[in-house]
């Protein structure tokens, strides 16, 4: 594991249009950190993340990744996963159909019987496409896919909405894993889960 940083924001600056969504951020997340961006929507945090996450570039400032200038991680592919909200997926796919080219795509992939054994402990049905699915089954099968990715570094925007108890005890299991390995940058709004995930808070707005 990397003895500096896994993230590392420095003077970022993001506009769309005339807006400037993000400011002057500067920010450093640590193996073993897990750190939660707090505050309403509208304030930033799910583009702090699609910066982290290099889905798009700042138009000031510096991202580092695992100790390595953004762009330039062919070699870790794989080791970041971003977790969108709501998560994507190809509708007309089954949940297994989705893990499996999901996998395939990041070059991470999996024997069938684990696929398989992700989905029913998540109590996902595997041959159901993803257009039948509920908000809730949808977000489980994103924990599911980001569990069997294995990441070192997990960026989660609003993890815990549309999730049942037993969804968010998934996604604290989740939190925790990848924390042993990696750390975990998530953005909310809700303070009470925050307080709950993370060990650190970064109020935004």
């Amino acid at each position: 594991m990397a003895a500096g940083p896994l993230l590392e924001l420095a003077g970022v600056w993001k506009r769309f249009g005339r807006e400037w969504v993000l400011r002057d951020v500067n920010l450093s997340l640590w193996p073993g950190e897990v750190v939660a961006l707090l505050g309403p929507n509208g304030v930033g945090k799910t583009t702090l993340l699609r910066v982290a996450a290099t889905l798009t570039r700042p138009q000031r400032g510096t991202v580092r990744l695992f100790g390595r200038p953004a762009g330039r991680l062919e070699a870790e592919r794989g080791w970041l996963v971003y977790v969108a909200n709501p998560p994507a997926f190809y509708r007309h796919f089954t949940g297994l159909e989705n893990l499996r080219y999901g996998l395939a795509l990041m070059e991470r992939p999996r024997p069938e019987r684990e696929l398989r054994a992700a989905l029913e402990a998540l109590g996902l049905p595997p041959e159901k496409p993803v257009a039948a699915y509920s908000s809730g089954m949808r977000k489980r099968l994103a924990l599911a896919r980001a569990r069997l990715l294995a990441p070192r570094l997990l960026l989660l925007d609003e993890p815990e909405t549309a999730l049942d108890e037993g969804g968010r005890a998934a996604l604290m299991d989740l939190i925790a894993e990848v924390r042993s390995r990696g750390a975990v940058l998530l953005a909310t709004h809700d303070r009470a889960f925050a307080e709950r995930a993370a060990g650190r808070e970064v109020v935004m707005g």
